[in-house]
């Protein structure tokens, strides 16, 4: 394995929260929401199992997060709905579903930034390193210079990003890094619901896979002095 092939399997994929996950309406979600954006993503790998959601919105969410997810993996072969121990991880999804961090005794709402981790954790991720930082301008370029709807957005996201404050984590493990992708349309659909079908702005979550151009600036930017500290 080449050198390269090697940094992206031992670091895996960035994960990005953005502003409106740490701070504003979307920091905290009712818990039922939470609960409910568990049970879509059990829905996509147990697509037989039936799930009865607790927010009457979340059946909609669901639906349209699973119809997104459906034309990205008819167009991208990369983009799968396996899991690498689908008992396993099954069964941690379960696990978080029922368990104190999304049942909060006393409280009917829980940190997104919480649930966000918590399913990171139960797919099998590791967060190796993190870091919380204002989003720069040369940080803004990093993100969305090669995006292919920076033309028509470049002001709202700058807007959006810049001097804003966003959390870094990077992912190691043995996972599809598909199933980041798909939680991150899951979770963006359920909390947020309804939204407009257009929301590249305030979207919460950020996916960089290893080798991508956004994947190389940040890992570079963030964690590449510590890296060489070391």
């Amino acid at each position: 394995m080449s050198a390269a092939g090697e940094a992206a399997t031992h670091t895996g994929a960035l994960l990005i929260l953005k502003p409106d996950i740490l701070a504003g309406s979307c920091a905290r979600c009712p818990a039922a929401s939470a609960r409910d954006t568990v049970r879509g993503l059990l829905a996509v790998y147990e697509p037989a199992a039936a799930y009865a959601y607790e927010v009457h919105t979340s059946g909609q969410a669901v639906a349209w997060a699973l119809r997104n997810i459906e034309r990205k993996v008819r167009a991208r072969d990369w983009y799968v709905r396996t899991l690498r121990a689908p008992d396993r991880d099954l069964a941690a999804l379960r696990d978080l579903l029922a368990g104190p961090l999304l049942n909060p005794a006393g409280e009917d709402t829980v940190r997104t930034a919480d649930l966000v981790l918590g399913v990171v954790d139960a797919l099998g991720f590791t967060v190796v390193d993190r870091l919380r930082a204002r989003c720069t301008q040369r940080d803004f370029l990093g993100l969305y210079a090669d995006n292919t709807h920076f033309t028509r957005l470049a002001g709202s996201l700058r807007d959006y990003l810049v001097g804003q404050e966003v959390d870094i984590c990077r992912c190691a493990g043995e996972q599809e890094l598909s199933t980041l992708h798909i939680f991150k349309e899951m979770v963006r659909r359920v909390v947020r619901y309804p939204t407009t079908h257009y929301d590249a702005v305030e979207n919460l979550l950020h996916v960089s896979d290893p080798g991508a151009a956004d994947w190389t600036y940040f890992l570079h930017s963030a964690f590449g002095e510590r890296e060489r500290a070391a």
